[in-house]
């Protein structure tokens, strides 16, 4: 029984999307074949639908053409190759999503620099450089002499390790909530929130918080949590999980199960999106008080 101050109870919902890469393709791995540009291996990704040609470099990070890419911000960022790393000025670019054969990856941002001597020296286009960054997050090999890229199966995340840091990013949620903190709490949660309880169902943060507040953080700070936590699978950057539950306050005991999605934003900020909590035993208590 793992017991954390009514942070189960924030942490029920969160949506797909975020800022950390992960590979998706078929179990068994497929092949792509390599197109040359000169003597230089190349492969074809799409960009969100679009498909390009990129150069395959194992001594460089991944970077964009900056004529292909024109949209972005500039920055200090650092490019590495086989001569080494350097800081230099480049445009940060978000892709949506970059797909080598059945393997995808979400919501990256990389640099943009201008790659066109690269392909006025191969005589062709070059939309950009697969470095060894993001070959080795879909677990690419390269065979030259059969002229593939093998593709390996995407490694999964590990479902409870980031249950674990989403739990450390939203200690202080789950402090505000103690507290009575409703502004602070406001923030924890995604402006479309929907909130599931057995006595409604509020949509945006405002309801949601101000529920919150009429039903439990008027105990404040005299509230308690225990969780059990039962099941948890991990989509990309967002968490389904499910779990036991249960709530003591002042003359008020609550026992339950709840169920959740919840996401990580382009910041690395862990929001709720939606709660979902049935109650199996509502009971008072004369005195219920809290003993941690």
């Amino acid at each position: 029984m793992r017991r954390t101050p009514l942070l189960g109870l924030l942490l029920l919902g969160c949506a797909l999307g975020g800022g950390t890469v992960r590979g998706q393709g078929s179990a068994d791995g497929d092949e792509i074949p390599l197109e040359k540009c000169d003597v230089l291996p190349v492969v074809r990704v799409k960009i969100d639908g679009a498909e390009m040609r990129f150069l395959l470099d194992t001594g460089a990070t991944t970077m964009l053409n900056l004529r292909s890419f024109s949209t972005g911000r500039s920055k200090d960022v650092k490019v590495t190759s086989w001569s080494g790393t350097a800081a230099t000025s480049a445009r940060e670019v978000r892709l949506p999503e970059l797909a080598l054969g059945s393997h995808r990856l979400k919501d990256l941002r990389l640099p943009a620099i201008d790659l066109s001597p690269i392909g006025k020296a191969c005589g062709g286009r070059v939309d950009g450089i697969l470095g060894v960054d993001l070959l080795d997050k879909m677990g690419v090999t390269i065979d030259l002499k059969r002229h593939v890229a093998s593709m390996g199966p995407p490694v999964e995340p590990d479902a409870r390790a980031m249950f674990g840091q989403m739990e450390t990013h939203m200690h202080h949620c789950a402090e505000a909530f103690e507290r009575g903190n409703a502004k602070e709490l406001e923030e924890c949660f995604d402006p479309e929130i929907v909130l599931y309880t057995p006595d409604g169902e509020y949509r945006g943060r405002k309801p949601a918080v101000e529920y919150l507040q009429k039903r439990y953080m008027k105990y404040a700070p005299n509230l308690y949590y225990t969780m059990n936590l039962q099941d948890v699978k991990s989509f990309g950057d967002a968490l389904w999980y499910s779990y036991d539950y249960e709530i003591t306050a002042p003359q008020e005991r609550v026992v339950g199960h709840g169920m959740s999605m919840c996401r990580k934003d382009h910041d690395g900020k862990w929001v709720v999106l939606n709660l979902h909590n049935s109650v199996k035993s509502p009971e008072l208590e004369a005195g219920a008080t809290k003993n941690r």
